[in-house]
């Protein structure tokens, strides 16, 4: 493959952090192999690229990003604006909804909002900082955060969700399916880059799987249901990791993430899938 230039348009206040699997491809496996290798940190003095990423890690890029992604001829996830729940999701539920089954209940944004956090600390001086700290004190119907802890509150009836849930706008209801394997529960995630694709499935004994949790690996695969494959045109992802179930229901897309971590050496089967499919873009 002929050596190119690729650019990874950044936000201003976050850059490339390491340990992100898109840097761990570029500079450990693109960049040795002879291309040129850009992060581009904001919006001024953008670089000349054969090919671009957008990777604003924000649920919602801003539109100065979209424009600076659009002035290049291929840039990777341009089609990917918006990625909150209301946009991902086809199992959210409303106050009104006839279901009572099991429900979980979510942020909107992305991995709970935390990078939009993170930004408004960045940008806002002490009275961002105010507001965060309040954050943690006044009462969740006021403020629409969910408790502490990384896992989403979980109930048996959606008739059990607080009332005040429905009417924060920063939180959605999901019916809540699990993919079960004998006594564990499954967690599935599909890493894609164009034609790279490499699917994973992890064990654990609890319903809300965590990769902190899990017990047991399957076999890398790429036995990925149509349906989530489907999924992925729809929304216009040609970079990401999914995470999805496979339910009596069919297969569900829980998550679309455009900035995924992956904390393993570059000699790692997924990565070198994963490398492979820069080639869709550049060839």
């Amino acid at each position: 493959m002929k050596a190119r230039r690729i650019v990874i348009l950044t936000h201003q206040q976050q850059g490339l952090p390491a340990g992100n699997a898109l840097g761990r491809l570029a500079f450990g496996v693109w960049q040795p192999a002879g291309h040129r290798v850009l992060v581009q940190q904001g919006l001024k003095d953008p670089p000349e690229a054969d090919l671009a990423f957008l990777h604003v890690d924000l649920s919602v890029v801003p539109e100065p990003y979209m424009e600076l992604a659009r002035r290049y001829p291929r840039c990777v996830n341009v089609g990917t604006r918006d990625i909150r729940k209301r946009c991902v999701s086809r199992d959210l539920l409303s106050e009104s909804d006839d279901y009572d089954g099991p429900v979980i209940v979510k942020t909107d944004l992305n991995h709970r909002g935390l990078p939009e956090r993170d930004l408004a600390l960045a940008l806002g001086g002490w009275r961002a900082r105010l507001r965060e700290a309040a954050g943690h004190w006044l009462p969740k119907a006021w403020t629409g955060r969910l408790p502490g802890g990384e896992s989403y509150p979980v109930f048996e009836r959606r008739s059990q969700v607080p009332r005040w849930v429905w009417h924060r706008p920063e939180l959605v209801v999901e019916r809540f399916f699990v993919e079960r394997h004998g006594d564990l529960y499954a967690l599935n995630q599909w890493h894609f880059l164009g034609s790279g694709s490499i699917g994973i499935t992890v064990l654990a004994p609890r319903p809300v799987v965590k990769f902190r949790d899990q017990v047991a690996r399957l076999p890398f695969h790429d036995d990925i249901p149509a349906e989530i494959r489907r999924r992925r045109e729809e929304l216009g992802f040609d970079y990401a990791k999914f995470d999805y179930l496979v339910t009596e229901q069919g297969a569900k897309l829980l998550d679309a993430n455009r900035t995924p971590w992956m904390e393993m050496p570059v000699e790692e089967p997924r990565m070198a899938t994963m490398a492979r499919g820069l080639a869709a873009f550049l060839d």
